[in-house]
């Protein structure tokens, strides 16, 4: 627990749940999706169990991965994680379909964010899903924004990569407050930055935080709902 925030001992505490079970059986235990951050957590749990390794994957270019506690012998393959990739068929000249509209949609279902990998929004639109559920989310889900969709379940090797856009800015900051720092991100007032923060529009390493003086860390992941 020292070298976590407390926000992420729940987290903690069901990996090593899930490495004991698997040192405990010498069976392979399967994970939910973790984002990365998850993932480096995953790894540094089970580097205190001598005889497990952990495999992650997802999809071929994926961010969000499932874990695969094992012990050293075995050695999983893409259908071990039990995922499924979907692709959305739907009118593309009448509606803009944004990787907000397919996670809350799916999300309404009842269908948990652990459950779910990427949504890859990039001209076609793909999401992963935990296998089990696949059967349900074909019968659901047939409305995204108001338009009408039809889901094909396609091969994992399918899966596209989503395009990314990066821009380099460095500033110098009084103060490591999660305020502070956002206000220089996003180029506005530390009280719309606060705003932002309390409103639960603001992420650091994929977990909501809504308290202004939050503090950062060196490679901390900040994300800002309308801003990237």
């Amino acid at each position: 627990y020292q070298h976590f925030r407390k926000e992420e001992h729940e987290l903690i505490d069901q990996l090593i749940d899930k490495c004991n079970r698997a040192n405990d059986q010498y069976s392979p235990i399967l994970t939910p999706f973790l984002d990365p951050r998850g993932q480096y957590i995953m790894n540094v749990v089970a580097g205190s169990f001598e005889d497990l390794e952990v495999t992650f994957y997802g999809g071929p270019f994926a961010e969000r991965k499932r874990a695969m506690i094992a012990p050293s012998y075995f050695q999983p393959d893409a259908e071990a994680f039990e995922i499924v990739l979907i692709e959305i068929d739907y009118p593309q000249k009448f509606v803009t379909l944004q990787h907000q509209h397919i996670l809350g949609t799916i999300m309404s279902l009842g269908i948990e964010r652990e459950q779910l990998g990427d949504i890859i929004v990039a001209g076609d639109i793909q999401f992963v899903l935990t296998e089990r559920l696949e059967s349900y989310i074909m019968f659901e889900l047939n409305r995204i924004k108001g338009a009408t969709v039809k889901l094909n379940s396609i091969p994992i090797k399918d899966m596209i990569q989503s395009k990314e856009n990066w821009k380099i800015h460095s500033t110098t900051v009084s103060a490591m407050r999660l305020d502070v720092v956002l206000k220089d991100m996003i180029h506005k007032s530390r009280n719309i930055a606060k705003q932002l923060i309390e409103k639960k529009r603001v992420k650091v390493n994929h977990t909501i935080i809504d308290t202004p003086d939050f503090q950062l860390e060196q490679n901390d992941l900040l994300s800002i709902q309308g801003f990237g």
